[in-house]
């Protein structure tokens, strides 16, 4: 039996819904896509599955120039009566599932003598406990495996390309993706479809960022005093005067942690100011994750939050309580604005915020 009709025998008797070969450049990369994982995921910097470790995967990639990318996805509805608790057991268990499926697929083309690089959905969930944050080395080399975000790759934008949509964030569906890299012509011809996809893409566009700004200062009269879209282009930037600071070293929203990042990658802001306020469900933080949530769900999957100074949510901030470090309010974990070099003065006085989207 060939390896096509090994590989179609298999996509009919698994959970797939599709897989496709494309052409490798077809696979579309963003940079912002560390800094996802760096501000929000408990995976940062324990496993080597993760950014900054996966990145050397990247420069391999960036390398080998591969030529063929198999994309293959699972899609499940969500009942409306699930708990929140269930969803999130069955996101889980769907990330197992598409790893699985990643090293099973890998194992026929190993068994045709096929080279690939696998590209799984996910953290690598190989070992109870990743050996990275014990700084030992990876006990299983030969079946770790790195995830499409972790090595920048925008799933949703490359899935899209290939005829297989997915949305972030979706309450209604779960879909996860896997990759394969090769550059074996004979696996260049894959085409195998058993349902269309429960998700669409979504094209957030400037006039719904505007109606939004609009409708968070009409929901939210207790939280802020301005909300309004700029350009990332007209904000001045300077030396970060960070080194100086007491809390530099001691905070998640500080250096050296929150190192600078590439503001570039990002073309409009959301600047919204703060209206200054004693009720915890108003607090600064609160309006910080409001913002972010706000413009995640129009689709802007990139957003990423730079606060006013350091963060205050817990005290003391656990930076320094252990080598690999977890924030424990991930949900808040945001640069400061001055960490990058920004003035908050700039914009005026009050405490501010800045979206990056």
């Amino acid at each position: 039996m060939g390896v096509i009709q090994s590989l179609r025998n298999y996509f009919h008797q698994s959970s797939l819904a599709f897989m496709r070969t494309v052409p490798a450049e077809m696979l579309e990369f963003d940079q912002r896509a560390k800094y996802m994982c760096k501000f929000g995921c408990k995976n940062y910097n324990r496993k080597y599955s993760c950014p900054p470790e996966s990145l050397t995967v990247l420069d391999r990639i960036q390398k080998h120039k591969y030529r063929w990318a198999i994309l293959f996805a699972t899609t499940y509805k969500v009942d409306n009566g699930y708990s929140r608790y269930k969803i999130k057991a069955l996101n889980q268990h769907k990330e197992y599932e598409i790893q699985r499926i990643c090293n099973q697929i890998g194992n026929i083309l190993n068994s045709n003598d096929m080279s690939q690089l696998l590209l799984s959905g996910g953290p690598c969930r190989q070992c109870r406990e990743c050996s990275l944050t014990c700084n030992e080395v990876c006990k299983k080399p030969e079946s770790k495996q790195v995830s499409m975000e972790a090595v920048c790759i925008d799933c949703q934008k490359t899935m899209h390309r290939a005829g297989f949509d997915f949305q972030m964030p979706n309450n209604g569906s779960i879909n996860r993706c896997g990759c394969i890299l090769t550059n074996e012509d004979e696996l260049s011809g894959i085409y195998f479809n058993n349902v269309e996809s429960l998700q669409r893409l979504i094209h957030p566009s400037k006039e719904q960022a505007l109606e939004m700004c609009s409708r968070l200062l009409i929901e939210y009269p207790q939280m802020y005093d301005t909300v309004q879209l700029i350009s990332l282009a007209k904000i001045c930037k300077e030396d970060s005067p960070c080194e100086t600071c007491k809390h530099y070293g001691t905070n998640f929203s500080c250096p050296p942690y929150s190192e600078k990042i590439d503001i570039g990658l990002w073309s409009l802001g959301v600047l919204w100011k703060w209206k200054k306020n004693d009720k915890k469900k108003y607090r600064y933080n609160m309006a910080l994750r409001t913002i972010h949530r706000a413009f995640f769900s129009l689709g802007y999957y990139f957003a990423l939050s730079l606060r006013d100074c350091y963060c205050e949510e817990c005290k003391p901030c656990n930076y320094l309580r252990s080598e690999k470090p977890i924030c424990n309010s991930r949900q808040l974990l945001s640069p400061s604005m001055q960490s990058q070099g920004i003035s908050p003065g700039q914009f005026g006085q009050g405490k501010l915020g800045l979206e990056l989207i």
